[in-house]
């Protein structure tokens, strides 16, 4: 069974952008496959850990639950398909 350890070492993609001043300044972070998780802080550093530590716990409560845990895509990973035509 997949657990916590498990989903917070798979390569997830962060986003992390700086803010304007007009919105509070700082940065902002969050996952690309899970856009509702999301961390802010003063420097790139702090965004990464709060993001971090909200992701620690949404998926301790999706594992909780049972819910379904969506995982990275391998944009390396190739596909083979043969078609064969008359």
């Amino acid at each position: 069974m997949k657990d916590l350890d498990y989903y917070l070492n798979l390569p997830y993609e962060i986003i992390i952008k700086k803010l304007d001043e007009k919105d509070g300044g700082g940065y902002f972070a969050r996952y690309k496959d899970f856009p509702y998780i999301m961390g802010d802080g003063e420097n790139e550093i702090e965004a990464l850990k709060d993001l971090k530590e909200a992701f620690k716990g949404a998926l301790e409560v999706m594992l909780e639950k049972g819910d379904y845990i969506k995982e990275p895509i391998d944009n390396e990973a190739k596909i083979r398909i043969n078609i064969t035509l008359p």
